[in-house]
């Protein structure tokens, strides 16, 4: 737990994505997603320089957006700097409070291995596994210890299910047909080994099953996990901490909600600023493509049910709006308070800075101070 929360936003357009092993990850996309067809307010990918996309292009070192004046593109709301909010909108519940306890001790689960039972959909299972081709084994098919949920639906369609009613120690054969697309692959010496639409064979043995063990909340497990780390000792030390935590989370959120909501924007944002959110969308897709094996449109086709980038911006417009209009709003907030990050707030991002950029870091140390101005002045009642 950590007892610090930034209360910077960091404008990621794109959720988290989970793909599993090349040899075994599932293919085939849904989709209720916009169609390939689709012309998005941004235009196209190819409009774009994404695949050199780095964090603090466009900014500066104070963490404005290079050459541009906020307030030229805000209006604020002449309360601004006094939000008036409810404190019953504001104030967490013990729903909310429990709902982060429980995360917590999921957290800190413990595991033993089950092996006198049979795996069950929903178990998780320990297994190795080897696939072939048309006899050939190839590249990414094989894996010795990989742990996998029953109906995650992670695996190729129908991997999991033939894992189902097994025992530890047991070795079977799985049979599945690689979807439609799926990247090719290579054998033992490199040769090119075609799986889109071919069936396959693995060999999978069932190690074991896991079963999660949860901790049982008390003060002794609290002052052992966070006592010396968080100054906190005892259930009712956290349940304060993560009270108090929520509070300044639903203060953050309110206050950039009312400003959003009464503020007035120019139509036409700084295209800098829209070209760096669709730039940081599509560069994250494209990271992920490559870690992969995928280009890009097969990725997001395989990982996400879009038919292409192009459909992907189609369906982002309006975040990649919001997203534009949410950085303009803090540097508006920065440039009429004449806000600038303390040393402090930059040094806490000080780790981040060979991987996201000086500058950006500064941006995010940035937003720090604004939230701290705007929920010190917000009129809470």
């Amino acid at each position: 737990m950590k007892r610090f929360m930034t209360k910077a936003l960091c404008l990621l357009c794109a959720g988290a994505l989970a793909l599993t092993a090349a040899g075994c990850s599932k293919s085939g996309a849904s989709s209720s997603a916009a169609s390939s067809e689709a012309v998005s307010v941004y235009g196209s990918a190819s409009d774009y320089d994404y695949q050199n996309f780095a964090y603090s292009d466009g900014l500066d070192e104070n963490g404005y957006w290079s050459g541009i004046k906020a307030l030229d593109y805000v209006t604020l709301p002449e309360d601004y700097a006094a939000i008036p909010l409810k404190k019953a909108d504001i104030e967490p519940t013990e729903e909310d409070i429990q709902s982060q306890i429980d995360s917590l001790l999921s957290q800190n689960t413990t595991t033993r291995q089950v092996t006198d039972r049979a795996a069950a959909d929903g178990d998780t299972v320990n297994i190795d596994y080897a696939g072939t081709v048309d006899g050939v084994a190839f590249t990414g098919g094989t894996y010795s210890g990989y742990s996998l949920k029953l109906g995650s639906g992670s695996f190729i369609d129908g991997f999991e299910d033939q894992i189902v009613g097994h025992k530890p120690g047991e070795t079977f054969d799985v049979n599945v047909t690689f979807p439609d697309g799926y990247s090719d692959s290579t054998d033992a010496d490199g040769n090119a080994v075609v799986l889109s639409n071919k069936k396959a064979v693995f060999s999978v043995t069932l190690n074991y099953i896991s079963e999660e063990i949860l901790p049982e909340l008390t003060d002794a497990w609290v002052e052992e996990h966070f006592g010396t780390s968080d100054d906190v000792h005892t259930v009712e030390d956290l349940r304060a901490e993560f009270r108090q935590t929520l509070y300044q989370n639903n203060l953050n959120t309110a206050v950039m909600d009312y400003l959003l909501a009464n503020s007035t924007f120019k139509d036409e944002l700084p295209k800098e600023i829209t070209d760096y959110q669709v730039n940081q969308c599509l560069n994250y897709y494209y990271t992920m493509a490559n870690y992969y094996g995928y280009d890009l449109d097969s990725f997001l086709q395989t990982a996400a049910g879009y038919d292409s980038a192009d459909a992907l911006l189609e369906n982002m417009s309006d975040s990649i709006t919001q997203y534009a209009r949410e950085a303009l709003l803090y540097q508006a907030v920065a440039e009429a308070m004449d806000i600038a990050p303390t040393q402090e707030q930059i040094d806490t991002y000080s780790t981040y800075t060979e991987t996201y950029g000086a500058n950006y870091c500064t941006m995010v140390a940035l937003m720090d101070a604004v939230s701290d101005a705007l929920t010190t002045g917000a009129q809470v009642a």
